[in-house]
């Protein structure tokens, strides 16, 4: 079955997954502050992206990483008088903490920048090599890519070079053109460092994905998202990189960009000051009524926020909620609820397959949902015979991250003695029966909403190396 997605580039649908994988690359936070809810518009719409192909049989390889060497984080550091690491590290777990408030799963690979610097310079080397990069005798150790050698830059932007902007003024001293940027920076005084043919130094930021992308999806990414305002020069200048280094290797078959999120007064921003901590508007709103105000809107587009705009999309939930409850103990199927529920996967699949259209795939569930709710309210007594359609519901709303009442009763009984049937494993690894012990021990715990004990248990397996993954068909395990 195709799956389309629009290809930012060059503005047509791209055909994915022909073979049954996908590899899916997206940036990251830079790691210096808590994210703002903005900031988890990618993560979340990704997560549920990797959840709905999963449940379709994809094999899936979701790569997510962090920045963790930046000047926003050396500056951070500096101003509190600490080392960098430090910040790093808070800051990192904070993320972690902020998606599992709103049931954000962690992608299959999270790469750090600063795991990757061997690969950063024999990319760089590359270039080098080629003609795309230089290193000027006077500057010392700084390294920068020559944007005048790839005569396709500026095609992701859709800009010619003369109409560009300069993107890195702190850097144009030894520059042979005004738009080219450095790929690594000579050390300063006090600031970390590595070890490389050019001195010591560290890397610039666009040359960490390139060399990310190239590591962990070596036949190119099918899809790399990030936002529409690091589609220029950020990915740019990845593309630039990459393909000037390996012109015979793909590199990403589609972009897919997401919109921001504004406030009334404008784009929501930590240099501006107006942003809304994701932990707040979790507890003003509640996880639900957060994603359903993300993912009523498509990923392409921008999005607003208000807290009345928020309020509403949780009263949008609580509809969805209160029917469930009400056909919460059907115990037979009719011939409506068994068309009802083929209908609403068809177009939810139909929604999902042509650039993951969230908002019309939850159109889909409302719609499917109001013409069981007018059959109930005339009919009091069908509300016991939709148990297909409430299965298909608890499903897709799952797959979109919604939690539901009674969800007990569409999950799997969970004992540990059941547990070889139950817990999937990615590869050939058998965890043995300690891990698959605190999988069930979580899940019950998952289930009793004990998130202090869920938590615990999974920094466990975390520590015994395996990494665990909440899916609609029970958790998955996979080495890290």
């Amino acid at each position: 079955m195709s799956l389309l997605v629009k290809d930012s580039m060059s503005g047509k649908r791209v055909e994915v997954g022909e073979t049954g994988g996908l590899g899916i690359y997206v940036c990251g936070p830079t790691v210096y502050d808590h994210i703002h809810i903005g900031n988890a518009r990618a993560p979340l719409f990704w997560d549920v992206v990797a959840r709905y192909l999963r449940s379709r049989g994809y094999d899936v390889t979701f790569v997510q990483n962090i920045t963790d060497i930046e000047d926003k984080i050396i500056n951070k550091a500096n101003q509190e008088g600490v080392s960098w690491q430090e910040i790093v590290d808070r800051y990192t777990d904070s993320f972690h903490e902020r998606l599992e408030l709103l049931g954000i799963g962690l992608p299959d690979i999270e790469p750090r920048a600063t795991e990757h610097i061997p690969e950063m310079i024999s990319l760089i080397e590359e270039l080098i090599e080629k003609g795309h990069a230089y290193a000027p005798e006077e500057a010392k150790g700084d390294v920068y890519y020559a944007v005048g050698s790839f005569p396709r830059y500026g095609a992701l932007s859709h800009q010619h070079p003369e109409e560009m902007r300069e993107t890195e003024r702190g850097h144009t001293g030894f520059k042979r053109s005004p738009l080219d940027f450095a790929l690594w920076k000579a050390s300063k005084p006090g600031e970390p460092s590595w070890e490389s043919p050019w001195g010591p130094g560290r890397p610039g930021w666009h040359i960490e994905c390139s060399a990310m992308v190239s590591k962990h999806l070596p036949e190119g990414a099918d899809i790399h998202g990030g936002g529409t305002d690091i589609r220029f020069p950020h990915h740019e200048n990845e593309l630039a990189q990459s393909a000037a280094a390996h012109p015979d290797l793909p590199f990403v078959r589609a972009w897919a960009h997401h919109g921001m999120v504004t406030l009334a007064s404008g784009k929501m921003a930590k240099s501006v000051g107006n942003v809304l901590d994701v932990e707040r508007a979790v507890n003003l709103h509640g996880r639900n009524a957060v994603r359903m105000w993300l993912l009523q809107s498509h990923y392409s587009q921008p999005i607003e926020y208000s807290e009345e705009i928020v309020e509403e999309k949780g009263r949008s939930n609580e509809r969805l909620r209160n029917l469930y409850t009400q056909i919460g103990d059907s115990t037979s199927s009719s011939k409506q609820s068994d068309k009802l529920a083929t209908e609403l996967k068809q177009r939810f699949d139909a929604a999902m397959r042509h650039d993951f259209d969230t908002p019309e795939a939850l159109a889909a569930i409302f719609e499917t949902a109001g013409r069981v709710g007018q059959e109930v309210s005339e009919r009091p007594v069908a509300a016991k015979e939709f148990l297909s359609f409430k299965e298909t519901m608890a499903e897709l709303l799952f797959t979109l991250g919604f939690t539901l009442p009674v969800w007990s009763q569409v999950q799997l009984t969970w004992r540990v003695d059941a547990l070889p049937s139950v817990v999937k494993v990615k590869g050939n690894s058998d965890p043995g029966e300690q891990v698959k012990e605190k999988v069930s021990r979580r899940e019950q715990a998952r289930r009793e909403k004990d998130w202090a004990t869920a938590d615990r248990l999974r920094d466990e397996l975390d520590a015994d190396g395996w990494a665990v993954e909440d899916t609609s068909e029970g958790p998955i395990l996979s080495r890290r």
